[in-house]
């Protein structure tokens, strides 16, 4: 998502993202990738558990996530220590004005994404003011 961030406010929005390590982990984390938008982190888990994120064995270490781990070693990312949960699945969701719910994915896997253009758009049909009710 690092690579839409410059779209992502061009619509008037903001990219944040939640991790799940310490503190010390996020700022660390935070300074070593050079992140442009705001990082905050919840090592309770609980924001993941109220957003029915998957978490275990299963969707960490499936078939799926192998693939995945490969396309990304091919792009050039590199796996450092783990910090935090690893376990954890995350997911994105995009909020609009008043805190309406605009797009959700939830991660299936290690590695799984949604596609940026779907978070684009969520992000444009969010901009467009809510039909009026029909008169009726």
């Amino acid at each position: 998502m690092r690579d839409v961030v410059n779209e992502i406010r061009g619509r008037g929005a903001e990219l944040v993202v939640v991790g799940n390590g310490s503190v010390e982990q996020a700022r660390a984390f935070r300074a070593e990738q050079k992140l442009p938008f705001p990082l905050f982190t919840d090592p309770s888990l609980e924001s993941y558990r109220q957003a029915e994120l998957r978490h275990g064995l299963s969707s960490t270490l499936s078939p799926r996530a192998v693939l995945h781990g490969l396309a990304a070693f091919r792009e050039g990312f590199r796996q450092t220590r783990t910090k935090g949960a690893a376990m954890q699945q995350g997911g994105v969701f995009v909020i609009g004005k008043g805190g309406r719910l605009l797009y959700q994915y939830a991660s299936r896997e290690a590695g799984d994404h949604p596609d940026n253009r779907e978070l684009l758009r969520a992000l444009d049909d969010g901009s467009r003011e809510p039909a009026a009710p029909a008169a009726g």
